[in-house]
C-alpha cells in the first residue's frame, strides 16, 4: 500500500463528510464534537473551509488511491503557531504508517502554506495510542486543561 497525503479540495467534500462522520460515530470519546449534531448539519465547519479553500485552514487527507482513509486539519491560532484538528484514520490502516504520514505532512502544511513555527494539538491523557503516535512525531505535552493534554512541536 502507497499511501499519499494532499489538501482537500471541493470535490473531497462528500468523502470527508463521510469519514469525519465516521470518526464521531465510532470515536464519540475522542473528538470534541457530536456525531448526531454533526451529521444533521448541511455544512460542517471544515467543509465550509475546504468549499472556499481557506488560507486560514487546510484539511490534510491521507489517500490508499483514490480512497480517502484519513484526516488531518490544521488551523492558525495566530504567534505563527498552527492547530492540528480532526485527525482520524480508518480502523483497518492504523499501524500502519497512515497517522504519521498524515503528521509529516501537516509539519510541512504549517511550515510552507500556514508560516507556522509551532504545532499544537489537543489529545484526551486516555488516547492512549494517539499520544504515542504525537510523541513519535516530536510532540512533547506542554501543558493540560481539565480535560486534555496540549501536546506541541516547534518546527525547524
Amino acid at each position: 500500500m502507497e499511501v499519499f497525503v494532499r489538501a482537500l479540495i471541493p470535490a473531497d467534500i462528500p468523502a470527508y463528510r463521510e469519514i469525519r462522520l465516521e470518526s464521531l460515530r465510532l470515536h464519540p470519546d475522542c473528538f470534541g464534537a457530536d456525531y448526531e449534531a454533526q451529521r444533521r448539519m448541511s455544512q460542517m465547519f471544515f467543509e465550509r473551509n475546504i468549499e472556499v479553500q481557506s488560507p486560514q485552514h487546510t484539511m490534510l487527507g491521507a489517500y490508499d488511491g483514490e480512497v480517502l482513509i484519513g484526516l488531518c486539519g490544521l488551523s492558525d491560532i495566530g504567534n505563527q503557531t498552527a492547530l492540528i484538528t480532526q485527525m482520524y484514520v480508518q480502523g483497518v490502516y492504523q499501524g500502519l504508517g497512515v497517522g504519521q504520514a498524515l503528521i509529516e505532512a501537516a509539519k510541512q502544511t504549517a511550515a510552507a502554506t500556514h508560516q507556522a513555527r509551532v504545532l499544537q494539538l489537543d489529545v484526551y491523557p486516555q488516547n492512549l495510542a494517539a499520544k504515542h503516535s504525537y510523541e513519535k512525531a516530536g510532540f512533547q505535552v506542554t501543558d493540560q486543561t481539565e480535560d486534555e493534554l496540549i501536546m506541541t512541536l516547534v518546527l525547524s
